[in-house]
């Protein structure tokens, strides 16, 4: 794993090594063990190297036999050897045994038909020095990040948006990306906080020639398609398929772990683990001091379980406060999901012992996991009731419920689910998903700011809906949230946070052959018994405790609502006294103040509201206001 830099100046100057100094140190925490760089007149490519995979003669970047082509690459290829042997009997001669090699050889002989044959995950960029052009590829989900940047100079690739900012212009805010995040939560693919600053979209390559630029995808997801089988054959080929994904991911020249949250998919990850390796395995789990969001014990039960080396990270309150500043810096974005927190002491702590971890993410959107997925079929019973009933009786009494801190409460979940019903369901999610409606942010937003966007927030969600050819409401639910929330959030967090502890964290769940295959069934396989995550439950059964089969579904969980009104109650105080923000000029005080007031006497939960709102201020005084 690592953190790949790279620029061409149209008219084939040359860099100035103060460019490239600045580019490689904003990546080192991805890649301490080396750093490699390829120059020459108008391009450099350059790469900071966390060695997994052939330590000793991996090192990037890495020339094809005529050294015609180089590559810098980020990410591991799991079926690299069986496509090595094929590329060997083709004639390609090999001076590595890293994956970097097969895949800059695969690209020599493909083309880039040599995507769809890659099993991993990947962010990777050749240069074609006969021909001068420069192509870039993401894996299929967006594991792997690599973000862009084009101007009438030049263009510039790196692995995080820290590595672009001021290559070409200081950095200022894109006002109707970070209109959106604070709806999402996160800001989608194809674009980032900064403007002139993009994301490669999952399942795209691209080509640089000259100064003209082409961008295509070569990889969507289609849900629901495949016939409809028994559910025994079912369970038999995902629990083969998720085993071998397992022992594919296993493939590493250094310790390897797994984070264990006593949940159903990290469960899943680590039997399979513990039956596939062949050495001990060791697990890692995060404890609470907030007793009514901790799951340690389920984590110590699995891990006693199944016989795991097992270590708990207490999530102390000092932690706490140092994550929040250090995952400001560390993500490059404003981030809306608390676990980002909690996940960084985990992170730190794992990488005293490993150099990589196994985890489950992945496994709501590939196993249909989410409990809105079953609260959008009972939604569509629903809306059929009386109007009168749908939009003032049943509104009137939820609204009236007390406000409550445990984790998915009923008020929680009936204040949820009421939202959006009046839209199209496809929308009615990411309202369920989300943060402030349009409505809350145009009270938020000073005018002249919101007067900046230039685009409907959910215009994106709205345009993939009306393409989406799957025809039962959960299976375009989970295409859109493998195209959105899959890659916006959970793999963002889980790239950024692991990387940034020098750790890599690897998704056998959504390894590509188990992924076909499940995305494939029918929904009433995936959910049988009417039931999130229905046929996980089932291939799992035999194998642990039944407590762990059927717990509410939880996650990491941190209760970031309690966090609002008590630890960080000063730095709210603080960053949002009026002072400030009516000299930043972008937000309404009396807006904040009313929310912060309403929170903190418990007449409403706005705690992901007011979550989101910090990580923004945190952001923007961390890259713009420094800026300014």
């Amino acid at each position: 794993m690592c953190g790949i830099i790279g620029m061409v100046q149209y008219d084939g100057g040359t860099i100035p090594p103060d460019v490239i100094g600045a580019m490689s140190r904003a990546m080192i925490h991805r890649g301490p063990d080396h750093c490699g760089l390829y120059t020459a007149p108008g391009i450099f490519m350059g790469i900071n190297r966390l060695a997994i995979v052939d330590l000793v003669r991996g090192n990037q970047p890495i020339f094809n036999e005529d050294r015609s082509l180089v590559i810098v690459y980020n990410g591991e290829i799991y079926n690299h050897r069986e496509i090595r042997e094929q590329l060997i009997a083709k004639g390609h001669i090999f001076q590595t045994g890293s994956d970097t090699e097969t895949v800059l050889h695969a690209f020599e002989e493909f083309g880039e038909g040599c995507l769809t044959r890659f099993n991993g995950m990947f962010a990777f960029a050749v240069w074609d020095m006969v021909n001068k052009n420069l192509f870039l590829a993401r894996d299929r989900l967006g594991i792997k990040p690599l973000y862009i940047t084009k101007t009438g100079d030049g263009f510039a690739f790196a692995s995080e948006a820290k590595g672009l900012l001021g290559v070409f212009a200081p950095a200022a805010p894109d006002w109707t990306a970070i209109y959106r995040y604070f709806s999402f939560g996160y800001i989608p693919s194809p674009h980032s906080p900064f403007a002139g600053i993009d994301k490669l979209p999952p399942g795209h390559f691209c080509r640089l020639q000259g100064r003209e630029w082409s961008q295509d995808r070569y990889w969507s997801p289609e849900y629901g398609k495949g016939p409809q089988v028994p559910l025994s054959k079912a369970c038999a080929e995902v629990e083969e398929l998720m085993a071998h994904a397992v022992e594919l991911e296993l493939m590493s020249d250094v310790p390897l772990g797994v984070f264990l949250s006593g949940g159903l998919d990290s469960s899943a990850v680590a039997l399979c683990a513990k039956r596939r390796s062949c050495q001990e395995v060791h697990s890692f789990a995060l404890r609470f001091e907030d007793k009514t969001h901790d799951e340690s014990a389920d984590a110590r039960l699995v891990a006693e379980h199944l016989g795991l080396v097992h270590t708990e990270v207490l999530f102390t309150k000092d932690l706490l406060r140092q994550a929040l500043f250090d995952v400001t810096r560390i993500l490059d974005e404003p981030f809306g999901d608390s676990t980002v927190l909690p996940l960084l002491a985990l992170s730190r702590a794992a990488r005293e012992q490993v150099k990589v971890v196994l985890t489950g993410w992945g496994g709501d959107e590939i196993f249909a996991g989410y409990p809105t997925y079953r609260a959008h079929q009972m939604a569509a019973h629903y809306r059929k009731l009386p109007r009168i009933i749908l939009s003032e009786l049943i509104p009137a009494i939820v609204n009236r419920l007390p406000v409550s801190d445990k984790y998915m409460s009923f008020e929680f979940k009936a204040k949820r689910f009421i939202r959006g019903a009046g839209l199209p369901q496809e929308l009615q999610h990411f309202i369920w998903m989300g943060y402030f409606d349009d409505e809350a942010k145009q009270r938020l937003f000073r005018p002249e700011i919101a007067g900046k966007v230039k685009e409907a927030t959910f215009a994106e969600v709205e345009h993939l809906a009306e393409t989406l050819t799957e025809q039962d409401v959960v299976s375009r639910i989970m295409h859109l949230d493998a195209c959105f929330f899959l890659e916006g959030n959970g793999l963002f967090q889980a790239d950024r946070i692991t990387m940034a502890a020098s750790l890599e964290a690897r998704v056998p769940l959504l390894n590509i052959d188990l992924m076909a295959y499940v995305n494939a069934l029918p929904v009433s396989i995936k959910m049988c018994g009417g039931t999130p995550k229905g046929l996980m439950k089932k291939v799992l059964e035999p194998y642990l405790p039944e407590s762990i089969i059927n717990k509410p579904k939880k996650g990491f969980g941190p209760p970031s609502a309690a966090w609002v009104r008590g630890v960080f109650s000063d730095v709210f105080d603080e960053l949002f006294k009026r002072e400030r923000v009516e000299a930043q000029g972008i937000f309404n005080h009396a807006e904040i103040e009313r929310l912060l007031a309403e929170h903190r006497g418990r007449r409403a939960d706005h705690g992901r509201n007011l979550w989101a709102l910090l990580t923004f201020q945190l952001w923007y005084n961390t890259f713009i206001a420094e800026e300014l």
